[in-house]
């Protein structure tokens, strides 16, 4: 049996990933802190490994006898650039480097985001192959792990997954969305254009990590001279994409509501973003809505290709869109959310 160390395994990708992992036979430890919430791991046989990205001594004892670590935890909303740094790139590179201090180092698979990569239309969605253009500080950070990471590729094998948007059970963030819709019946879309946007269901993204972690490719050795930026990388999406006022009118019918798409004029998105950034920095934590989002939310679009995944190692959506957002609100239902 294997034994693999999950970070962030307390958030909603990560406690997705653990019972993934769990049901497929692995021994799984996780790394938490002492006052994180264990409440979406449930009744799963899991080791506590007590701990943080910021804490080198604690990374070395929770990476000790583990086969696989999956890099689940990241920063995702932060006040200043710096903050993104520090838990996404310096965090990562604590981590790494307990990994490479190991007599025989782990593998390691970070769960990264399309925001890394960059913007992708309907029309040009983007690939592994691209040319890396992130538009916000977050993207900038998640890109600048990833290549940090890619200096300690000749001492140990390391892939990386990039979600777009990701959905499903345990959401909090998507949680917010049935919450105004269902005080609201009102869907605001960013600008008067169509917006398209990739997703991908959380236990679709768990089978793309397992897969990748079992066959996919590693990123090349620093001084191997491989010329392919793609090597070791790779995108995972639903089973198709969609603009934001689909998203939208999928997720309300998925709850039995009906509600109307607005699109929004994008200043009114600044305006937002200026009122989360005051709001979260007088409750002294960043909110939901602030200005790197913003940036996120009036580029072109966020739609990717998972061509690569698919034809070399099988991923499939396991359901089409409307099954998994009926799925969704049914867990949050049963849980007591919405």
């Amino acid at each position: 049996m294997s034994r693999c160390l999950i970070t962030g395994a307390s958030g909603f990708v990560g406690s997705n990933l653990a019972q993934r992992l769990s049901r497929d036979g692995w021994e799984v430890r996780c790394l938490l802190r002492a006052a994180s919430r264990v409440k979406l791991l449930g009744n799963l046989p899991f080791e506590r490994a007590e701990g943080s990205l910021s804490d080198p001594d604690s990374l070395r004892q929770a990476v000790q006898g583990v086969d696989y670590v999956f890099h689940v935890a990241g920063r995702t909303a932060a006040f200043k650039a710096s903050q993104y740094f520090e838990d996404n790139v310096e965090g990562s590179r604590r981590l790494v480097e307990a990994c490479a201090a190991q007599p025989t180092p782990p593998g390691l698979l970070m769960v990264s985001s399309l925001a890394a990569g960059g913007t992708g239309t309907l029309k040009k969605p983007r690939s592994e192959a691209d040319p890396e253009r992130p538009v916000s500080n977050y993207g900038r950070s998640k890109l600048a792990a990833e290549q940090m990471l890619a200096t300690y590729a000749d001492r140990l094998a390391i892939s990386i997954v990039r979600p777009p948007m990701v959905f499903g059970q345990a959401d909090r963030a998507g949680l917010q969305l049935y919450r105004t819709l269902r005080k609201l019946p009102l869907h605001l879309s960013p600008g008067v254009r169509q917006f398209p946007v990739s997703l991908v269901y959380a236990a679709d993204l768990c089978d793309a990590i397992v897969r990748v972690a079992a066959h996919g490719e590693r990123l090349p050795a620093p001084a191997s001279g491989q010329a392919n930026g793609s090597q070791g990388k790779y995108y995972v999406a639903a089973s198709r994409d969609v603009t934001y006022n689909e998203m939208g009118q999928l997720a309300a019918r998925a709850a039995g509501w009906r509600v109307a798409s607005i699109p929004m004029p994008t200043p009114i998105f600044w305006v937002a973003g200026a009122i989360g950034e005051t709001v979260g920095r007088v409750r002294g934590r960043a909110a939901l809505i602030n200005f790197d989002k913003v940036r996120e939310a009036t580029a072109r679009g966020w739609v990717c290709s998972d061509e690569k995944i698919r034809t070399t190692l099988g991923y499939q959506p396991a359901a089409t869109l409307e099954t998994q957002f009926a799925e969704t609100v049914a867990w949050y239902r049963e849980h007591g959310w919405l």
